[in-house]
């Protein structure tokens, strides 16, 4: 059960770049200091307190002693941007880099759907903006990422690309309870909500994904999610039943592309 702890624990992106090995260090330093709290992992009660309280402890040691290693992956991507070497950006986020081998192809496909956006929202976006050149369009392109130095990293990004666009700190759950903070975004043509609806659902259920899938102010919403474990391990049901049904019972249209380790679903939206 380990391998589900950490993977657990590296579910904030604040801990994606930090190897596994590490985050294993630390959690058995606890598990010697913790029985109770190893057996609950064991066993697998991932409810009860002392699973909660190793996830929170582990977390809270590994930003005390990996803040100096997680500047320094934030100084490689500014000296990658400085070079102009993208990819080397995109492989400094988990998200990005497992993306790498598709995005030749994956934006090819989702505009033959959509058409070519003149404007693009991009929630929740991590490092997805640096794929910019993947996309062969010439569109403004406006993000969101809960991290205010993740944003002025893009902003930097979309200025040294010559992209009319804006990268603006936002917490997408708080935006499912307040629909109005959306409108700091102009309308798009498409929204990528790459990854993102799996965290809204688990911090806040699945109305608060709904709220966002019905006030975003776009044509075409792109939904993807990971059809692998953090572990590695596929997932028993890649598609997301509770998505089809809420799309369907809310009379928006959606394709699916499965691609490598992700599935999006492209959503029409007939309200705008």
């Amino acid at each position: 059960m380990i391998k589900e702890l950490i993977a657990k624990i590296k579910e904030k992106k604040e801990f994606n770049a930090i190897e596994d090995k590490f985050v294993r260090a630390e959690v058995i330093k606890y598990f010697k200091q913790n029985l109770k709290a190893m057996k609950a992992v064991s066993e697998g009660r991932t409810r009860s307190e002392d699973y909660k309280q190793t996830v929170k402890h582990v977390r809270a040691v590994l930003r005390r002693i990996y803040g100096v290693f997680l500047t320094k992956a934030a100084k490689e991507r500014e000296k990658y941007l400085s070079e102009g070497d993208y990819e080397k950006i995109l492989e400094t986020h988990l998200s990005t880099k497992e993306r790498i081998p598709i995005y030749p192809v994956i934006y090819q496909k989702i505009f033959a759907v959509t058409g070519k956006p003149r404007t693009i929202l991009d929630l929740g976006c991590g490092l997805n903006p640096v794929s910019y050149p993947y996309m062969k369009v010439d569109a403004k392109y406006y993000a969101s990422e809960l991290n205010a130095s993740d944003c002025e990293f893009l902003e930097k990004y979309f200025k040294k690309m010559k992209i009319k666009g804006k990268a603006i700190p936002l917490d997408l759950t708080e935006a499912a309870k307040d629909p109005s903070l959306l409108k700091r975004f102009p309308k798009a043509d498409v929204c990528f909500l790459f990854k993102i609806l799996d965290e809204v659902e688990r911090k806040k259920g699945r109305k608060a994904s709904e709220s966002l899938i019905k006030n975003i102010d776009a044509e075409y919403l792109v939904i993807s999610f990971a059809t692998k474990k953090v572990t590695g391990k596929p997932m028993k049901y890649p598609y997301r039943r509770w998505l089809e049904q809420m799309l369907k019972r809310i009379g928006y249209e959606f394709e699916i592309i499965k691609e490598h380790n992700e599935i999006f679903y492209i959503v029409k939206k007939h309200n705008i």
